[in-house]
């Protein structure tokens, strides 16, 4: 994990007022198209069938996992607002444990297991006899629960594009407000958005962004190695 590239608010506004100078960021990866995957039936892997129940953080990271993959599972993906709404993602759950029962597959669930619910993740997994990630949320879940609390230290929180996104539809949609989202990042002195290099993270989205949350924002290259093992690990496990 490396090439911490910290934003500088003024100078993009300068990048964006003079279209000949913009911001470089490095890339882990090649462009590439991918399947929409979103609520369809694919090919099961091999082995035991499988219904992966998915968090929507996880949507361009899979599906760039997956495409290395011939056999796949079943994907359900929860709605978007799950992680402001605890009674949103124990419903949808739990719609994703019907789903995975009439498919008469085994629920395997990629979604942090601390996450925020009515009732608490683990216990949910434990009583239909399903399996979940290690990951605690979706940032330990993507880079590993010690390179995320190390990335997290003196105040900082990691996000990637797709919490920009959900953060942007909860105000859009009216399930938050912009103040409820400011008192909830006021404890943090800086937000570092996570670039893998598979969705554009432009100069437009950061000013923007930091316009809402009035917090510092920078931008630091990463890669999937981790997220790949925690696939592989789900997908092989009966």
């Amino acid at each position: 994990m490396k090439d911490i590239t910290t934003y500088c608010f003024a100078q993009a506004i300068a990048d964006l007022n003079h279209p000949g100078s913009s911001v470089t960021r490095s890339s882990p990866f090649s462009s590439r198209t991918h399947t929409d995957m979103t609520n369809k039936q694919l090919k099961h892997h091999s082995g035991s069938p499988k219904s992966l129940i998915v968090c929507p953080i996880f949507l361009k990271e899979l599906q760039c996992v997956l495409a290395e993959y011939d056999d796949l599972p079943v994907i359900h993906f929860m709605h978007y607002a799950i992680h402001i709404d605890p009674e949103l993602m124990q419903s949808e759950l739990i719609d994703g444990i019907d789903k995975a029962k009439q498919e008469k597959h085994i629920p395997h669930f990629l979604v942090g297991k601390n996450c925020n619910c009515t009732t608490e993740i683990a216990d949910v997994v434990e009583h239909c006899g399903g399996k979940i990630v290690d990951g605690g949320n979706c940032i330990e879940t993507l880079l590993g629960k010690e390179v995320a609390q190390k990335l997290q230290e003196n105040r900082t929180t990691l996000m990637t594009p797709a919490w920009i996104k959900m953060i942007n539809d909860s105000i859009n949609d009216g399930r938050w407000t912009k103040e409820d989202f400011r008192i909830n990042l006021g404890m943090f002195d800086r937000i570092v958005i996570l670039d893998f290099g598979i969705e554009p993270i432009d100069d437009e989205m950061l000013i923007e962004f930091f316009d809402l949350t009035q917090v510092m924002v920078e931008t630091m290259t990463a890669d999937l190695d981790h997220f790949k093992k925690v696939i592989a690990k789900l997908l092989t496990t009966p």
